[in-house]
């Protein structure tokens, strides 16, 4: 018989955005001040297949359950439950972080957390919403319904990237803040994901998901067609970086994120068209690259132009 203790009212907080809004290094920032006695962990979600954000994770040495493939509360939330119960049994943390996906619905994965399947075990937080201002200024985003459903469900919002936004972009975000019929506990800005650690401590404000109901009604229904190409290469296939560098900025991409092999050594590609990052990370058992785009007739190219990508 075991004489663990159960687990109980662990902190738990969900982070959202839009596709590369910042979440993971908002995330990993946090873990930098972690005290030395708690351990945390990270539920992350990721569109693509591959895996890649948890790649990411695991090369910083943290405690990470990674649900590829789509939105972890579909299949009404019996993935994510799976994935939460795994996580906890093998990590046992003082404090549960969870990343969706970009792409993914904030109110399911919500509705499974506050279900009374977690309610002596997880201790639900104030939200934390990232976002990147430039896309407040794209109509086909600024319409799009997991966009708005993201920003209306925070506790908390953070215009991130400010450093590589314009002043229309800026301008746009502070008219934007004052949109909401309940108001946020925190509006901030900020750059390369830096967010207070004191905010942790906030407690969510009930009812923000009735302010989500009405969004159906005034936005847009021709949605993006998004889809994702997820491709991965043997260890000993080697890529060139200037090659990919060009390739992703000429490609018409949402999201860019690669872990790949180049002549320097193994890499982290992250980003989309207009910003990409570019990290070595240590050596990995294949190259993988998880790349959305808004129009699903693009996928065969951009799997040929990474196949030309190769030395």
């Amino acid at each position: 018989m075991s004489n663990r203790k159960p687990l109980s009212s662990i902190p738990t907080h969900i982070f959202m955005g839009f596709l590369g809004s910042g979440k993971t290094s908002a995330i990993l920032n946090l873990f930098k001040q972690k005290p030395a006695s708690e351990r945390w962990a990270v539920l992350v979600n990721e569109y693509g297949k591959l895996g890649i954000d948890g790649a990411l994770y695991q090369s910083q040495q943290i405690h990470v359950k990674e649900i590829p493939g789509g939105c972890m509360c579909c299949a009404a939330g019996v993935p994510m439950q799976v994935a939460i119960n795994q996580l906890l049994r093998q990590s046992r943390p003082d404090r549960l972080f969870i990343e969706t996906s970009g792409l993914g619905h904030p109110m399911g994965v919500m509705k499974t957390l506050r279900s009374p399947y977690f309610e002596s075990v997880l201790s639900l937080k104030a939200s934390i919403c990232l976002l990147d201002p430039e896309k407040l200024l794209s109509p086909n985003l600024y319409g799009n319904e997991l966009f708005q459903q993201q920003m209306v469900l925070a506790d908390i919002l953070v215009a991130n990237k400010v450093d590589l936004a314009s002043t229309a972009a800026l301008k746009k975000f502070d008219e934007f803040k004052e949109s909401f019929s309940i108001p946020k506990l925190v509006v901030a800005k900020t750059s390369h994901g830096l967010i207070d650690s004191s905010w942790l401590s906030l407690k969510p404000v009930a009812g923000r998901e009735k302010e989500t109901m009405q969004l159906s009604a005034v936005l847009e229904k021709n949605q993006p067609d998004y889809a994702v190409i997820s491709e991965s290469f043997a260890k000993d296939v080697v890529f060139s970086t200037d090659k990919l560098t060009q390739m992703f900025k000429q490609q018409d991409t949402v999201r860019i994120k690669a872990i790949c092999r180049v002549n320097e050594g193994w890499i982290i590609i992250n980003g989309d068209q207009q910003h990409l990052t570019i990290n070595g990370i240590e050596q990995q058992q294949e190259s993988h690259f998880d790349v959305i785009v808004g129009n699903k007739s693009l996928t065969d190219a951009i799997s040929r132009a990474l196949r030309n990508c190769i030395q």
